[in-house]
């Protein structure tokens, strides 16, 4: 989200890092997940050309008869710009926790009630990734993983951010809208803190920066990120604590605790 970076991505396209189990070509499948999108308000990230420079934004409308969408301009002009002059908007949101991710192409700015806006055709495909397989739970506020980033080139003191949701595939943190510390695609070096132990040094990759709101109102960058490499025994600590919190939460709903 952050205006100042413009660095390479990999060439992506939207069926790369998913099987066709994930990629949507139906037509009408993909309006109904844009429709979902609109729906839910979602939050999304259009990144420019597919490269690191980023821009938070959201669906506002879908012309089904003329097949386009509009979507909403950044307030930043300098984005604006760059879009306009853009061979395509890469863009990931969610949708009920789920990733989904589609390209723009031949956008057109115009002007919606006084804002800027972008009107483009509707994607040929998108990809809904269902990882379904590694449940992902998200974690209690006093009983939460720590993730600890050493010093680096881009920070000159350790970095400790509390995990919001983990999986054996993975996990995420929220760091504020301004953090510039995470890239897509990038590798990370860092320390997983488990609540019940053990400290787990592990290698990190950056899958997705999506914008999110808190229930306060307070707006924040969610960092997923997939294991790139756990050491032995990483993944069973990991399922111990997943599994702990999960029979403690069903054992406060049926009244045990």
């Amino acid at each position: 989200m952050s205006d100042g970076h413009d660095t390479a991505l990999p060439e992506v396209h939207a069926a790369d890092a998913a099987d066709d189990r994930f990629l949507v070509r139906n037509p009408r499948q993909v309006r109904q997940l844009l429709r979902s999108l609109i729906d839910q308000r979602s939050l999304i990230n259009a990144h420019i050309d597919g490269r690191d420079r980023s821009f938070p934004t959201a669906l506002l409308e879908l012309d089904e008869d003329e097949d386009f969408l509009l979507l909403d301009g950044s307030p930043q002009e300098a984005s604006n710009r760059a879009a306009e002059q853009s061979d395509h908007l890469l863009c990931f949101a969610q949708l009920e926790r789920v990733l989904v991710r589609f390209r723009l192409h031949d956008l057109q700015r115009v002007d919606n009630e006084g804002h800027v806006a972008f009107r483009a055709p509707l994607p040929d495909e998108l990809v809904h990734l269902q990882r379904r397989e590694l449940y992902r739970l998200e974690t209690p506020i006093t009983d939460s993983p720590q993730l600890l980033l050493p010093p680096g080139e881009a920070r000159a003191e350790a970095l400790s951010m509390r995990v919001v949701d983990i999986s054996g595939g993975g996990l995420a943190v929220t760091v504020p809208t301004d953090c510039a510390i995470f890239s897509l695609q990038q590798r990370y070096r860092a320390q997983l803190s488990m609540p019940d132990g053990p400290d787990l040094p592990i290698e990190l990759v950056v899958c997705n920066l999506l914008p999110q709101r808190l229930p306060n109102g307070t707006e924040v960058k969610r960092v997923g990120m997939r294991f790139d490499d756990l050491p032995r025994g990483g993944d069973s600590a990991i399922q111990r604590y997943i599994f702990r919190i999960d029979r403690q939460r069903k054992a406060r709903r049926n009244g045990e605790l």
